[in-house]
């Protein structure tokens, strides 16, 4: 069975130093001493970032912007046979890792997520969620990457996070579910353990909010475009869930919904403008990418 020692967390941060220091503390109170902890700096202006971490004792490496970017620099990075990521806004509560690993002692899960809860919610509050995720449109509903774990030689196999989506980036959201998706493609399972927990602190209010949900309806909505070509019944189905359950939220609202009408008309915009972007082993090939262009088409990408 796999246990702490076997795990490096790897916690993605720009340009939020305070933010990232409460995050090491919070991991370090939470998590066993065995376990490594690594900081990705995703392109921050300064050393900030890399300063926090060198006074916490923590390694630290320096990525491209964009979450995923980050997050595929700490999978070639860590050493360790778990993957587990949570975000810089988040603080783990105890146990958080103990409980990650034993789902990993059935040999069929490649990926378990946690329990995402805002920070002013109690841990008592109603909870429950199916365990297990078999199918490739379950990967929808699977978790959150503010807390999710992965057999890291199974991330590399699948060439880690797309880079195009995900925070950093126009369509900046989805990567996590994408992921998810791509696991249980090939063949692997996903559980969920709903006693491994994190806080999550919302800090975004307005106009913030509400183009923050317009970035993850773009992420969705490239996720569908992607889907759409590689898998032409499986992204009818993830367009058609979607849009649904947005749609659903607006008109059964009795408060603004002004973040889930962003977060619908950004699913349009990124089902449209990914739709050219070409795709190589389930990702797509970014635009700052070019020079690999010819070699990737060569071996087979999707124009």
């Amino acid at each position: 069975m796999p246990t702490p020692a076997d795990v490096t967390v790897v916690v993605c941060s720009r340009n939020r130093e305070d933010m990232l220091r409460a995050a090491i503390s919070a991991i370090e109170s939470a998590t066993p001493p065995e376990t490594d902890v690594l900081v990705v700096d995703s392109a921050s202006d300064g050393d900030g970032t890399r300063r926090v971490a060198a006074e916490a004792g923590v390694a630290c490496v320096r990525s491209g912007r964009g979450l995923s970017v980050a997050r595929n620099v700490g999978i070639t990075t860590a050493s360790r046979s778990l993957v587990v990521f949570t975000d810089d806004d988040c603080r783990p509560k105890a146990g958080w890792i103990e409980r990650l690993c034993d789902r990993f002692d059935d040999p069929a899960v490649l990926a378990v997520t946690g329990r995402m809860l805002d920070h002013t919610t109690g841990l008592d509050a109603p909870y429950s969620r199916p365990e297990r995720y078999e199918r490739p449109i379950s990967g929808l509903d699977a978790g959150h990457g503010a807390v999710m774990a992965f057999r890291r030689e199974v991330l590399l196999r699948l060439g880690g996070f797309d880079d195009v989506l995900g925070a950093g980036q126009r369509h900046a959201g989805a990567e996590d579910l994408d992921i998810f998706i791509r696991v249980l493609r090939a063949g692997g399972v996903v559980e969920h353990e709903g006693d491994a927990v994190v806080l999550h602190a919302n800090t975004r209010v307005g106009d913030a909010y509400v183009e923050l949900y317009r970035g993850y309806g773009r992420g969705l909505g490239a996720l569908v475009g992607k889907w759409m070509r590689l898998d032409p019944w499986l992204g009818i189905r993830l367009g058609w869930i979607l849009v649904g359950r947005t749609t659903r939220r607006i008109l059964g609202s009795r408060r603004d919904s002004s973040h889930d009408r962003a977060l619908l008309a950004g699913l349009a915009e990124g089902a449209w403008d990914t739709r050219r972007i070409p795709l190589f082993a389930e990702r797509f090939v970014p635009p700052w990418e070019p020079t690999r262009m010819p070699v990737l088409l060569a071996e087979g990408a999707v124009a």
